[in-house]
């Protein structure tokens, strides 16, 4: 018993000190050590692995799991045995890649009910005052990085009423309404409101519309990826070619900067991540967490100011095509299909409205990642890794409505 209240009490607290270091980070309030970081994320994984119990899983998933884990454990070692050349930067990376490519493992800790209850009462009774104490210094587009966990309830806000359904109202419309040049943060609240809907016509619609819905956040990214590989079609080039609009907002370092709405972030990324791989044969194995692609626009401070020699940019904003290049193609099909199964299972194995409109959003954060979900220990991702574990978890699926939505209420204090 003292072990299990010990699980909730370790992840629930940790989860709250990855939100005020992620805030305090974008407010520019560098006091949290790097070190304590790590440590306190190693402390998370070993809760993690720990709160692994088989009967949780579907045996198949259990397997992809395992053997996902055990590709990321060999290359882990690979990186540092031939890879980090006793350089103490690659070593730091691979430090920290080693880390983000074991985030998975917080699905084990998260399919239990009782253990994310725990962590999201816990989130949701302190978050909303320390939003309010760091909101003056801030990104304004920084929000949906800090506030990742909402979504959970915000998908299903119409259940509650009174002072919460304003409160997650109010957290979606910041981020819906606080920086339109926030182009990430907006799309992402205004996709999660437009489930919202469909929870609340659930009864006029269709499961087929939301399988449908699954299927093309898979297929949809997939097309357009072969598309622009062939040179037939680039959809960041086509949408950029269009007249943008051209706005003034202040960046990360408080400097005022010009920046067009519908400039092409993306399309150089993948050119040096691919044509690096293709470069130094590591497309099926990867080049391990400790080292990155190469890059000419990003790498000239690793190499020449750090003192590496290698111009290369550790990972990238997009968070797929990152995880390509520390695990390769492999890696890349393993981490896919925990998305998959996650997905497929919430919407063909479950037993309540509530899992199957998060497992949609399962799949339109895996074509979203092709885009950006940058892997790290942020709420963001943390909050991805929750909805992806409720999806897995037998429990959680098994529920019917009334058993979910006693629980979602639960996260409240059982008010509406």
């Amino acid at each position: 018993m003292n072990s299990f209240w010990n699980k909730q009490e370790i992840a629930s607290l940790s989860t709250l000190f990855f939100t005020l270091a992620c805030g305090l980070d974008w407010a520019h309030i560098n006091v949290v050590s790097l070190y304590v970081m790590w440590a306190i994320q190693l402390c998370y994984l070993a809760v993690a692995f720990s709160a692994y119990e088989a009967n949780r899983f579907e045996a198949k998933d259990n397997s992809l799991l395992k053997i996902y884990f055990v590709w990321v454990f060999l290359s882990i070692a690979r990186g540092a045995l031939f890879y980090t050349l006793g350089n103490y930067w690659l070593w730091k990376n691979w430090f920290y890649g080693s880390l983000d490519v074991l985030l998975p493992a917080l699905i084990y800790l998260y399919a239990r009910p009782e253990i994310l209850s725990s962590i999201l009462r816990t989130w949701l009774k302190y978050v909303p005052f320390l939003l309010i104490c760091l909101l003056p210094f801030m990104s304004r587009g920084a929000y949906h990085f800090f506030l990742g966990p909402i979504y959970i309830v915000a998908f299903f806000w119409p259940l509650y009423s009174g002072k919460w359904k304003v409160i997650i109202l109010l957290l979606m419309l910041l981020m819906l309404g606080a920086d339109f040049t926030a182009r990430s943060q907006v799309f992402k609240a205004g996709v999660v409101l437009f489930f919202s809907l469909l929870y609340i016509k659930r009864r006029f619609i269709s499961l087929v519309l939301l399988k449908w819905m699954h299927w093309t956040f898979y297929i949809l990214p997939l097309i357009l990826l072969f598309l622009a590989l062939t040179g037939r079609f680039n959809i960041f080039k086509e949408v950029s070619s269009n007249e943008g609009v051209v706005v003034t907002k202040i960046d990360r370092n408080g400097k005022a900067i010009k920046e067009d709405l519908s400039s092409d972030t993306r399309t150089f990324i993948y050119v040096e991540v691919i044509s690096s791989a293709i470069k130094h044969d590591y497309v099926w194995e990867g080049r391990t967490p400790a080292r990155g692609n190469d890059s000419d626009f990003f790498g000239v401070f690793n190499a020449e100011v750090l003192k590496t020699g290698l111009y290369e940019r550790h990972s990238n904003e997009p968070g797929l095509p990152s995880l390509f290049t520390w695990l390769g193609l492999i890696g890349l099909i393993l981490i896919s299909l925990i998305y998959l199964r996650g997905s497929y299972l919430a919407l063909y194995d479950s037993n309540n409205i509530y899992i199957k409109i998060l497992g949609c959003f399962v799949a339109f954060r895996w074509g979203y990642g092709w885009i950006e979900d940058t892997y790290d220990y942020t709420p963001m991702i943390l909050g991805l890794y929750m909805v992806m574990a409720m999806c897995m978890s037998k429990t959680f699926r098994r529920m019917n409505d009334n058993e979910m939505q006693e629980w979602l209420l639960g996260l409240v204090g059982g008010q509406k």
